[in-house]
């Protein structure tokens, strides 16, 4: 009896299957879970998925059913059909759960109608979507995360080395922003196949950065195991040949199979012929079938394998018959499929270059008539005319391959397509009139796709290519220049702007619309160019010829351009809400509606319209979510709309739309929310949540800092910790050990504020900068820093004589002036009048809640010296009721230590403080307990087991963070109350 083709058990595999079984069983319990499974080819990641799935159909039940969904990818070349392995995943969900729960988990009609394209079935009576299918993206993710409410999803990808460009961008933007509550998803992907030039290595590393997925790497079996699949697979060999199995098979489950189908045969002297064993003992006209079929990938249809062969039908079936009966090929829905990628490559490696080139063009002429209009058959037909030598129609099949991709909207797939066109183009007669384009063209077509997808780099190379082919025409000519310049700004190349003036003198004279919004959009780039008097002429040409044209979405980016200008360059946030305003009245698509809608959310926060802010951002983020755009535009709504709950002291709800935006963005873009979270949890007093964000989060920071490395430049721990401590109007300790850190926090924020190009980011370091000067007056900061100290103030006086008095800008510059009251050491009854203005000023627009906290703390701190302590005690009172809340515990903390050390005893009814952690470490914690006990640092270390010399450390943070300028004066913050938690 012969042994079966392959083991009937799983063999070995203990540690992966226990990684595999928990993240199943997290899943089914709401965690999701991603999964990818490497190994090389023959190692069994086949089988331990499919053991996987087995186990997951197993544990369903009718609370939490179990769905499904596989997508194999398909070796159809370097481009393959776009999305190909997401499509069968997405049938296979069609299939399992019917038509209306899938479009009800697309979550909106856009993204619904999106679906539509992929998967027959699901078209729906409404009109077209008001977008392309630009954001499959945010439709998937919409579907596996409400699909997943409810049901436990197992999405399996196999062969990950065979994607196609499309289906790997989808999974590099997923990668990062996995969401949903019951969800597993398996890829796996042959690990000998990757070279360092495969389009999969950038994928792997962006999943190696991100720690929500596991890492499973199949090794080969060892000796033992290799003996348990052999005796599994009823072979019954002796001691000598057994050893030489595991010797041959190198432990590949794969190998051992078809080792032990030779049975007492000789074996084979190479892989290749182990490989063919099955194959060679076949009859001539099996083999002949199996060549054919091979031919057509890992699995063809029976209906094109019978066109293609050219055999009676009876001859081909019987061929079939015997290939099955040799275990080369299973019979698998429509057709069949080989039992290994192996066997395929090494079958199809059998044929005669002459038989190559025949069978390929069949393929392409039988796919090319029955199945010109199918998706996954588009690429498919280009594949096999090229394999044939005939490149007029592979031409003219990447020509209608690249139409469908872009109908699509698959730029990952597009771009690769177009070159691919370039790569053939001096090959082809009349390739200009076959394409419909020119070779310019195709190049300015995939700059602008490499842009889409984020590779400045590769945009930039196309942009090159594409002038030196000489292009003729002036719009596609001024086109390639603007793509040029815009991609060596993007990659930190210093463009010469003057070449775009050289692009607009290529358009002069030409009377038409595409010129106008061309212009118009290139005078937007020289505007942003040249932050001058040339932006506003710029601009205003850019506005009259987007007008002139009719575009509306050109109007509306020259139209935020001119805010731009008129609240970055200008300074006047009043007057820039103008153009944002008539933007909003355009007729334009919704990825343009939300970009505009987050300019205009990003200025009301710059006015202090908090309020405003968030119910604006709100609305345009649901249009976002409805539009199926929340992943690009939406991300950057989303964050507009948390900084402006936190300023509004709104913290629960800024917490909401800032994990959410987290989720949204780019790796580098995230950083802004991380920024937004840390700086939250040290001003509410939380430092283990903040240190743990920061350290989590580290590699997110370290590449945003790369990328965009101004808006770092003062935003850093050590420095918020510093102006935490300069809010609170105490005197910052400085040791000789941070002289050199404070200048560099003076230098940065001396840059910012003289040099920054935002104008709000300006004037709100300019209050940091401000509270800095007031903490540091009268420490010995060292000769340097007091020197720098000094040029800072000069250079924030400077800087406000400039600003607009408008918007903000005036309650600003009184907060300035009273912090320099308070380091001037003015009068109390001045400081508290200055003070007092800042508290109870009206008008439209308002400080962000910290600082109106820290101006009252401010003004309590006036009130006392000026003897007013009742009407101190009353602020105080105020600020500890409403800090923790508004999630500023750090500043009622502030009050409270104030009122402990002036003795003023609280109003009736005032609110009591929670005890704060004084923004210390636990170990801190401990170490200030045990100062306040009066131990000596030697001491202190005894007790806590540590060295005298790290006591003395932790001694050194304390003071610094607490504002204490010895020992005495720490003991006596702990005595207060204020250090009691942590107490040991």
């Amino acid at each position: 009896m012969p042994a079966p083709a392959s083991s009937p058990r799983m063999v070995g595999r203990a540690a992966e299957w226990e990684i595999l079984g928990e993240a199943l069983e997290a899943s089914r319990n709401g965690t999701p879970r991603s999964v990818v499974v490497r190994g090389e080819a023959g190692i069994g990641k086949t089988r331990l998925v499919q053991e996987l799935l087995n186990e997951a159909l197993a544990a369903t039940d009718a609370q939490l059913p179990t769905v499904v969904a596989v997508g194999q990818c398909v070796d159809l070349g370097p481009i393959g059909a776009p999305f190909g392995p997401v499509r069968r995943v997405l049938r296979d969900l069609h299939a399992a759960i019917g038509t209306e729960p899938l479009r009800e988990a697309a979550g909106s009609p856009a993204a619904a109608a999106t679906l539509a394209a992929f998967v027959p079935g699901i078209e729906t009576e409404m009109s077209a979507p008001p977008v392309p299918t630009s954001h499959f993206a945010e439709a998937i993710e919409a579907v596996l995360e409400n699909l997943s409410m409810s049901r436990h999803l197992v999405i399996v990808i196999e062969d990950l080395q065979w994607a196609d460009a499309a289906t790997l961008t989808l999974l590099k933007t997923l990668a990062g922003t996995l969401r949903g509550r019951h969800l597993t998803i398996v890829a796996t992907y042959r690990s000998d196949d990757i070279d360092r030039f495969h389009p999969l290595r950038p994928v792997l590393a962006e999943l190696d950065r991100t720690r929500a997925i596991v890492r499973i790497e199949l090794r080969p079996l060892t000796a033992d195991e290799v003996a348990e699949q052999v005796a599994s697979l009823a072979a019954d060999l002796d001691d000598t040949a057994l050893t030489a199995l595991v010797e041959r098979s190198g432990g590949i489950p794969f190998l051992v199979e078809e080792l032990v189908d030779l049975g007492g045969a000789e074996l084979p002297d190479t892989l290749r012929e182990l490989v063919l064993a099955r194959y060679t003992r076949l009859s001539d006209t099996a083999q002949e079938i199996a060549r054919v079929m091979s031919a057509g990938g890992m699995h063809t249809e029976h209906a094109v394998l019978a066109a293609v062969a050219g055999r009676d039908d009876s001859v081909v079936d019987q061929a079939i018959r015997e290939a099955i009966a040799s275990h080369l090929i299973l019979a698998e829905g429509d057709g069949y499929t080989f039992r290994h990628a192996l066997t395929q490559e090494a079958v199809h490696d059998e044929m005669l270059p002459s038989e190559r080139v025949r069978i390929h063009r069949r393929y392409a002429e039988h796919l090319a008539t029955h199945r010109a209009e199918a998706p996954e058959a588009l690429s498919a037909i280009a594949e096999h005319w090229l394999i044939a030598r005939e490149l007029t129609p592979a031409f003219d099949a990447t020509v209608r391959a690249l139409q469908h991709s872009r109908a699509t909207f698959a730029p990952a797939t597009s771009v690769k397509l177009a070159e691919r066109l370039t790569e053939l183009w001096s090959q082809v007669p009349d390739a200009a009139t076959r394409s419909g384009t020119t070779l310019a063209e195709l190049h300015l077509d995939a700059a602008q796709a490499w842009h889409d997808l984020g590779d400045p780099e590769r945009a930039l190379r196309a942009a090159q290519e594409g002038l030196a082919a000489d292009p003729q025409d002036p719009l596609v000519h001024a086109a390639l220049i603007r793509q040029k310049i815009v991609q060596e700004f993007n990659t930190d190349r210093n463009p010469d702007h003057e070449e775009l003036l050289g692009a607009i003198a290529l358009l002069e004279g030409i009377d038409t619309d595409a010129s106008r919004v061309l212009q118009s959009r290139i005078l937007s780039n020289l505007a942003l160019s040249y932050p001058d008097g040339r932006a506003e002429a710029y601009l205003r040409r850019a506005v009259t010829l987007a007008e002139g044209a009719g575009d509306e979405v050109a109007l509306a980016i020259a139209l935020v351009n001119e805010s731009w200008r008129q609240s970055d360059a200008m300074g006047d946030e009043v007057a820039a809400l103008a153009p944002l305003e008539r933007a909003l009245g355009l007729q334009v698509n919704p990825a343009v509606r939300v970009y505009v809608g987050a300019a205009y959310v990003d200025l009301l926060a710059r006015l202090g319209r908090y309020d405003e802010a968030t119910a604006v951002g709100e609305a345009h983020f649901a249009d976002a979510v409805r539009g199926g755009i929340e992943r690009g535009s939406g991300g950057s709504v989303a964050v507009q709309i948390a900084h402006a709950h936190f300023c509004a002291g709104r913290p629960e709800e800024a917490k909401r739309y800032a994990q959410r935006a987290r989720r949204l963005l780019d790796r580098p873009s995230r950083a802004a929310v991380i920024r937004l979270l840390a700086t939250h949890h040290a001003w509410n007093d939380q430092p283990a949540e903040r240190d743990a964000l920061l350290l989590e989060k580290r590699a997110t920071m370290d590449a945003s800092r790369h990328a965009h490395p101004e808006k770092h430049d003062w935003w850093e721990q050590e420095t918020v910790d510093a102006v935490l401590m300069s809010s609170a109007g105490l005197r910052v300790t400085v040791g000789a050990e941070s002289g050199a850190a404070w200048e560099q926090r003076i230098a940065r924020l001396r840059a910012v504020v003289g040099e920054g190009k935002a104008a709000a980011a300006r004037r709100f370091t300019a209050i940091t900068a401000a509270m800095m000067i007031r903490a540091l007056s009268g420490s010995d900061v060292g000769e340097r820093a007091a020197e720098d100290l000094s040029l800072l103030r000069d250079g924030l006086a400077g800087a406000a004589q400039q600003w607009p008095r408008t918007g903000l800008t005036p309650k600003i510059l009184d907060f300035i002036d009273a912090l320099s009251a308070d380091t001037d050491g003015r009068s109390a009854v001045d400081r508290a009048r200055r003070w007092r203005g800042i508290v109870d000023a009206e008008g439209e627009g308002v400080l962000p809640v910290r600082h109106q906290l820290v101006a009252r703390l401010s003004l309590a701190a006036a009130l006392i010296d000026a003897g007013e302590r009742t009407a101190a005690a009353a602020e105080l009172d105020r600020i500890i009721s409403q800090g923790p809340p508004a999630g500023l515990a750090r500043v009622a903390f502030w009050a409270h230590d104030l009122v402990e050390r002036a003795g003023i005893h609280p109003a009736a009814g005032a609110t009591p403080l929670a005890p704060v952690s004084l923004g210390l470490t636990p170990r801190e914690r401990q170490v200030l307990a045990l100062v306040a006990q009066g131990l000596t640092n030697a001491q202190i270390g005894a007790r806590l087991y540590i060295s005298p010399k790290t006591a003395s450390v932790h001694v050194s943070a304390i003071l610094a963070k607490v504002g204490a300028s010895n020992r005495a004066e720490a003991a006596a913050l702990f005595s207060s109350g204020a250090g009691a938690v942590g107490a040991p």
